[in-house]
């Protein structure tokens, strides 16, 4: 694959920008605060918020990570107002925590919840709750082995190495501090078993870590790691893994000076999204001390910062944390939400020409100013085809915001891996005009299934596209074992489950219009390889999901 040097992409994309037709970024207020009539206003010493659909009901539940006080778990009415389950669930927790991850690590279809502490003296141990069906955990912190005692920040889930199971991060800070990589090596129904791989992985960094996310910056098929650090006043350059792992074994490479997002302020955390549409992920950085950063990504693994560009650039007090992506006004392009824990939080526009515009005041509801804002995410959670937002504060209620779009110009995407981890995290998504599957010029948008964004928050697995009702779409999802496959003629308007083929030979079979990546990069597993007996298949494409 050629690389494109960083000076050299940026005259080209300054060059796409002067000719490129610049979009409304839209009048009018986007969001209302339902905070109180949805009764999610926990005043805890919040640190992140994770959505997912823990009870397998169509709609999108919270948990709280506070930082003091209980977590707390909100189960979705599906009338607008959330319950507090947290007792009930199983899953009543006092001490600290933070950046908490739901993931289902057995494949058994029911959510598994891992919850990070640390922040007082006496650390309590972090704690894996795995569930146990009709919306109910238990404690198997002792049989998974990854009781750490550090003080763990952050955790993401995500199957580095393609072997069919969700992998475990968890992220530390302090002086000497190291990450630590859990490789899942669950055999048996009823148990979820890990080994720590960190050292074996080249994972051997110390330092002050924060959050951490996942993405494919070089477009080879393998979910790489992005790791935000920094203290006060010095920071500490942030760490950029390249996966070079094979199904099996884990193995990461530093790429971080190379790949020009190893910013040396205080990085709380950072959200990856292609603002752009051209099929290559890019990085928002928030920084507690220096200034937040966009940078656009190449394909290769490289960034070019393009902040000021992009018109980010316009609020230099920013204490930033908490940042993430979404189309929230339906025009096709991700928009910005950043949360700021100091000032206020700033709502951006992309305005699908590599600029955003700053719609923060025409948002009052969303500016939180003087609150200390920590983790942010995006979940439909009323199922109204838009993208809800949820804040989580510092000692004050947390809050939570409707959208106001209501119209039928979206579509939202589930994947089920089979051969891949059931939740399919490290799938891509793409849509294109119907009649124009794998055309990257014309691709209408991109996303890939992930477990982390920003600082210590977790969006929906849900993906979201902001699309024109007025054409019908080829959906095309790509599985972290390379099977390929899509949905043809998709109206807008509906959500629909894509599911991955169960070995090469029935993707040929399915989907013969299927194309490998250029720069996927292989072997691929001997799951893959099998081979397919139709009348043993259950695979279900294109499913719609009812309301």
């Amino acid at each position: 694959m050629k690389i494109i040097g960083r000076f050299t992409m940026l005259a080209l994309m300054v060059g796409v920008i002067v000719y490129a037709t610049t979009a409304t970024a839209g009048k009018g207020s986007i969001y209302t605060d339902v905070t109180d009539a949805a009764g999610v206003g926990d005043k805890g010493h919040g640190k992140g918020i994770a959505f997912y659909d823990y009870n397998k009901d169509g709609f999108a539940d919270i948990f709280v990570s506070n930082k003091g006080g209980a977590n707390v778990l909100y189960m979705n009415k599906k009338d607008g107002a959330f319950e507090n389950v947290t007792d009930a669930a199983g899953v009543s927790d006092t001490g600290f925590a933070m950046g908490s991850c739901f993931g289902d690590l057995d494949n058994d279809g029911i959510a598994d919840l891992y919850v990070p502490k640390g922040g007082r003296v006496e650390i309590e141990a972090n704690r894996l709750f795995r569930g146990i069906g009709n919306g109910k955990f238990e404690d198997v912190t002792k049989m998974a082995g990854v009781g750490c005692k550090e003080f763990s920040y952050g955790s993401l889930m995500n199957d580095f190495d393609h072997d069919g199971r969700l992998d475990l991060l968890v992220i530390n800070y302090g002086v000497g501090q190291k990450n630590r990589l859990f490789h899942n090596e669950t055999k048996k129904a009823g148990e979820i078993i890990f080994r720590e791989v960190t050292d074996e992985a080249g994972l051997v960094q110390t330092g002050w870590s924060w959050s951490a996310q996942t993405a494919d910056m070089n477009n080879d098929g393998w979910t790489d790691l992005y790791i935000s650090r920094g203290r006060y006043p010095a920071g500490e350059p942030n760490i950029c893994y390249l996966n070079a792992s094979v199904p099996g074994k884990v193995r990461f490479v530093d790429f971080s000076k190379e790949s020009g997002i190893d910013d040396a302020n205080w990085a709380l955390g950072a959200a990856f999204a292609d603002y752009d549409n051209d099929g290559n992920i890019d990085c928002y950085l928030s920084n507690y001390v220096g200034p937040n950063k966009l940078y656009k990504g190449d394909g290769t693994g490289h960034f070019v910062e393009t902040t000021h560009i992009a018109g980010l650039d316009d609020r230099p007090d920013h204490w930033g944390k908490g940042p993430v992506f979404g189309d929230i006004n339906h025009d096709g392009y991700v928009d910005l939400y950043e949360g700021d824990c100091k000032f206020a939080n700033q709502l951006y526009i992309n305005n699908g020409d590599g600029t955003f515009t700053n719609v923060t005041e025409e948002n009052p509801d969303v500016k939180l100013e003087t609150v200390r804002t920590k983790g942010t995410a995006m979940a439909d959670m009323d199922n109204d085809g838009d993208l809800d937002l949820y804040a989580v504060n510092w000692a004050v209620k947390n809050a939570l915001y409707q959208n106001n779009t209501n119209d039928s110009n979206w579509l939202q995407v589930d994947c089920a891996g089979t051969v891949s981890n059931r939740d399919a995290v490290g799938a891509k998504v793409r849509v294109y005009p119907s009649g124009h599957l794998g055309d990257k010029a014309l691709m209408a948008g991109g996303r890939e299934v992930m477990t982390s964004t920003g600082f210590c928050s977790q969006n929906m697995l849900t993906q979201h596209f902001g699309l024109s009702a007025a054409k019908t779409y080829d959906v095309e999802a790509v599985f972290p074992s390379g099977l390929i496959a899509y949905a043809l003629d998709v109206k807008t308007g509906q959500r629909i489950k894509v599911t991955e083929p169960s070995s090469l030979a029935q993707q040929k079979e399915l989907y013969p219009m299927a194309v490998a990546n250029a720069g996927q990069r292989f072997p691929i597993s001997e799951a893959v390889m099998a081979p397919w007996t139709p009348a043993n298949s259950d695979v279900m494409n294109a499913k719609v999901v009812s309301r």
